[in-house]
């Protein structure tokens, strides 16, 4: 069953199969759970972002357009249950901290650790709206097609922001607060 497409899988759950929307959850758990925690940055938030989506996907399956990836439309409603959660927290957003290459000197881990603490920081402080396209882009690997589909706006406003949010992080870190600090 692992190999069948979404939307023979959403097909089969639609007819009574239930067993076929855990091949979804299994499929898309981990990068979902991934996503919700970027956005939130506290792992049982992202646990219940993460679970709350896949309790309205099941519900809403029957809406479902094949036209768009399952994947896509998932996201979107881990996304949007990620930003109540956050309106409701009124948290700000951290990024996830990067594993560290093993071989580095630990100068190097040092420098490297605060340069990712500056960017992380800098892109924290940006508005949701450029921190979303920032993070779906950069962190999460998504196109401006599918960025555009969860955010529920058009690719030319996603192009749009993700420049803002490129210049603002541009004059955030200039190339002398990511020097060595000697």
């Amino acid at each position: 069953m692992s190999n069948e497409p979404d939307v023979q899988l959403i097909e089969q759950c639609l007819n009574g199969n239930n067993r076929a929307f855990g091949e979804l959850v299994e499929r898309y758990q981990k990068p979902l759970f991934n996503a919700a925690l970027k956005i939130v940055n506290d792992r049982d938030m992202a646990k219940d972002v993460t679970q709350i989506a896949f309790i309205r996907a099941y519900e809403k399956l029957d809406t479902y357009n094949q036209k768009f990836k399952f994947f896509s439309w998932i996201y979107r409603m881990v996304v949007n249950e990620a930003i109540n959660v956050l309106r409701q927290q009124k948290n700000r957003v951290d990024l996830d901290e990067c594993q560290m290459l093993s071989n580095e000197n630990p100068e190097s881990m040092l420098h490297h650790r605060q340069v990712e603490e500056k960017i992380e920081t800098a892109v924290a402080k940006l508005p949701l709206d450029y921190r979303m396209v920032t993070i779906f882009y950069y962190f999460a690997n998504l196109p401006y097609d599918e960025i555009s589909f969860v955010l529920g706006i058009s690719e030319k406003k996603v192009k749009s922001r993700l420049y803002s949010a490129r210049q603002i992080l541009s004059r955030t870190l200039s190339e002398k607060e990511l020097a060595y600090n000697d």
